[in-house]
């Protein structure tokens, strides 16, 4: 099988990419520009310019690479629905694309025109009102109703013959694949992830590590931190943002809490990563997050709730009982191993694809 992986998000491609090579698949992994990746990818189908100069390349260089591309069995997307981040032509690369594939796909794992997490009416909280604080949001989040979002479900149902979710907060999207839909757990790539357990010493080292603050939630996270500052005083707190994929983990070797985010129901690559790591993670894992697969009941990280008072509370627990922390960790890393092996979820994706080609 020859598969073309098209976008981006936390390493999610990467890592199938790796899944996908163990199992015999020659892969290409794209993104959309040329911008500088936290991850590895292999290609892009647009330069970067700044000006009008660049618009132009984002609108019309992606025509161009596609007209190059061989022809793969699948072409899977995520972090969106087109090779195209331009304003005016996109959406309009799917008929080349078409032509050179049996089968598109996407996956949803994150907050893109499909996978909107304000539009699942089926989750109790949300992110939507920090995140547009922060000015990082999509145009659809703009408005209370925008007619495009439709359009991008249609669009999915004429193009696209397949669509999975790693998480009930993107499960929405499955309304633009019926009858088509699966649901596949992120790929962890846990044998390039050095295993750093939490310890249990006197002074604990927690971290928080947003990508964007208002989707994360760090406003939340500030506030429970300076609530735990008034009570106690033994740990160490620090926000660590903004740094390519191996310094980061650099930064975070010696951390033995991770706060990931507040606003989710579920763990996200950073969160499953981290643990993976050996850390103690605070992330979404609320009982309706671990209602979406029959094997995260198992899951041993530990529910961030969006509220500051109450997010303190479980940071003071975590503390109290630090010298539970090896057995966490180990348990983390064995969690990430078994379910969200990189070769298992590739396996899962070839076994929907073959099944539709």
């Amino acid at each position: 099988m020859k598969v073309l992986l098209i976008g981006e998000a936390s390493g999610v491609h990467r890592n199938l990419k790796i899944g996908l090579t163990a199992l015999g698949v020659q892969c290409l992994h794209m993104v959309h520009n040329l911008r500088p990746q936290s991850r590895v990818s292999d290609a892009s189908f647009a330069a970067v310019y700044p000006g009008v100069i660049g618009g132009i390349a984002r609108n019309i260089m992606p025509f161009v690479t596609i007209s190059k591309l061989g022809k793969y069995d699948v072409i899977n997307f995520t972090n969106g629905i087109s090779s195209i981040i331009g304003r005016y032509t996109k959406y309009y690369d799917l008929p080349l694309l078409r032509s050179k594939t049996d089968m598109l796909s996407y996956y949803a794992l994150s907050c893109d025109e499909l996978g909107l997490i304000r539009r699942n009416n089926i989750v109790p909280y949300r992110p939507c009102a920090s995140c547009l604080a922060s000015d990082h949001f999509s145009r659809d989040c703009e408005f209370e109703f925008n007619k495009q979002y439709e359009k991008n479900l249609e669009v999915a149902k004429q193009y696209f013959d397949f669509g999975a979710s790693s998480a009930i907060e993107y499960d929405n999207a499955s309304q633009a694949f019926p009858g088509k839909f699966s649901r596949i757990q992120f790929p962890i790539d846990t044998q390039n992830i050095k295993f750093r357990p939490a310890t249990a010493g006197k002074l604990v080292n927690i971290v928080h590590t947003p990508t964007k603050r208002g989707f994360k939630g760090t406003d939340v996270v500030i506030e429970a931190i300076r609530l735990l500052r008034s009570r106690r005083s033994d740990f160490h707190f620090e926000i660590v943002e903004g740094l390519n994929y191996d310094e980061y983990l650099d930064r975070v070797a010696r951390a033995d809490i991770i706060i990931d985010q507040v606003h989710s129901q579920s763990p996200g690559i950073n969160a499953l990563e981290m643990m993976a790591a050996g850390k103690i993670v605070l992330t979404g894992a609320t009982n309706l997050g671990k209602s979406y697969f029959d094997f995260t009941h198992e899951l041993p990280a530990i529910d961030a709730p969006p509220n500051s008072n109450d997010l303190a509370e479980v940071l003071v627990e975590a503390l109290e009982t630090r010298t539970h922390f090896p057995r966490l960790a180990e348990q983390g890393r064995d969690y990430v191993a078994k379910h969200h092996n990189v070769i298992k979820v590739a396996d899962l994706f070839m076994s929907e694809w073959r099944a539709r080609l």
